[in-house]
């Protein structure tokens, strides 16, 4: 059943994995997997219940939050779980009873009195839930879920103009919340804590799906972790869905077509931003690095002629087009455009790393190494920066021995 390397746990532990970045398919082969070894594991039987629910299997996950409520009666998480599962199947009394349990166990559990007063409104019961609706707000005023069922449930007394005041009301409390887990994720990928970040920018999009930068910030985590493109373009496109010219969709796209190696629909997504933004910088170095993989050598240095004409102190700029003509072998002038964009940031890495790159390949190893030196002071997790200065220890140490009588 298991590997000689896995266990029940680690076999959990995959699930939750899954589960976390929201691919909830995997991770319930996991947990049955599992529950094939331990049929009554709470953990396993929990989290696949609530996987199957965000995949709308209703009815199975409402089997596996059985199999804990056996053992335990009072299992708050169990017993809420179920009746969310019962209110999607239109079984509003079975459920509103499981939420009464849970409030009986904890009256200031607020999801479990929304969800009741979803349930009474559904058997026609709209007085009674709105006052439900009222005691969690005036719990937690910013509660976007008892503010949006509030809204349905006036609308369906025909209250319209309050139904619209508090779907506005949740609206914008959504949006606040989405925008509050986005800049969390984004201080936690800036950490380098990527799966985390993920978690938060999954977050800032279950309050709005429509936030743009979350849906582009969790494409490109997802790429960064190792994801495959499948996974990571649907949210570049929903973001394009939204709005066609939002440029970090275009440009993030276009930065993972390059890296693939499909540098036609990379130089399609650049071409796009500049058909409505012409003098965007990143847009025209970037599609001149991917037209010189093409083999469009003289295009490529024009793009990239534009970008550092627009902004002449662009240091990435000044750096892909060191790139190109390092590629090139046209040492000489790819070292003044790493020295440019030194001239403008002293401690720019990757410009002190790619001069000893192209020291290196003019054969000028104590240089290079000076610069791979420098480039580790500077980041010492360098690993282009490690793995050339080894190299060039080693050609050292083969000229010194070949001048040796």
């Amino acid at each position: 059943m298991f590997s000689k390397t896995e266990n029940v746990w680690s076999v959990i532990n995959r699930g939750l994995y899954w589960e976390r970045y929201n691919e909830f398919k995997k991770a319930i082969r996991h947990f049955d997997r599992a529950l094939k070894a331990e049929p009554q594991n709470v953990v396993a039987n929990l989290h696949k219940g609530k996987s199957l629910y965000q995949v709308s299997r209703f009815a199975e996950a409402s089997g596996c939050f059985d199999q804990i409520l056996e053992a335990d009666p009072k299992s708050i998480d169990a017993l809420h779980s179920k009746g969310l599962c019962l209110e999607k199947m239109g079984r509003y009394r079975e459920a509103a009873s499981l939420f009464c349990r849970v409030l009986e166990i904890d009256r200031s559990y607020h999801d479990s009195k929304t969800y009741l007063a979803v349930c009474k409104s559904g058997l026609g019961m709209h007085g009674d839930a709105v006052g439900l609706l009222d005691d969690v707000l005036r719990d937690d005023p910013g509660n976007s879920a008892a503010l949006y069922n509030k809204s349905t449930v006036l609308g369906r007394m025909g209250r319209k103009q309050e139904s619209i005041f508090y779907l506005n009301k949740a609206l914008e409390e959504d949006s606040r919340q989405s925008g509050a887990c986005y800049e969390k994720g984004r201080l936690l990928a800036s950490q380098g804590r990527h799966e985390e970040a993920i978690r938060w920018y999954s977050g800032a999009l279950r309050h709005d799906p429509k936030n743009l930068d979350a849906l582009v910030a969790k494409g490109w985590t997802l790429d960064l972790a190792g994801f495959p493109t499948k996974d990571v373009f649907p949210f570049f496109d929903r973001a394009l869905e939204i709005d066609p010219e939002f440029t970090d969709a275009w440009l993030n796209k276009g930065f993972v077509l390059d890296r693939v190696g499909l540098f036609k629909k990379a130089v399609e997504c650049f071409q796009r931003v500049l058909e409505y933004d012409p003098k965007n910088v990143r847009a025209l170095y970037s599609k001149g690095v991917s037209l010189f993989s093409l083999k469009e050598h003289g295009a490529a240095i024009f793009f990239c002629q534009e970008a550092i004409r627009i902004d002449p102190s662009n240091v990435k700029a000044l750096c892909s087009m060191a790139w190109i003509l390092e590629h090139k072998k046209n040492y000489d002038e790819a070292i003044k455009y790493c020295d440019m964009a030194l001239k403008t940031d002293p401690g720019y890495v990757y410009a002190v790393s790619y001069r000893g790159k192209i020291l290196f390949s003019m054969k000028r190893y104590e240089e290079a190494l000076q610069c791979y030196d420098t480039a580790l002071k500077l980041d010492p997790k360098n690993q282009t920066a490690a793995y050339y200065k080894n190299r060039v220890l080693e050609k050292l140490g083969k000229d010194q021995r070949a001048d040796r009588p």
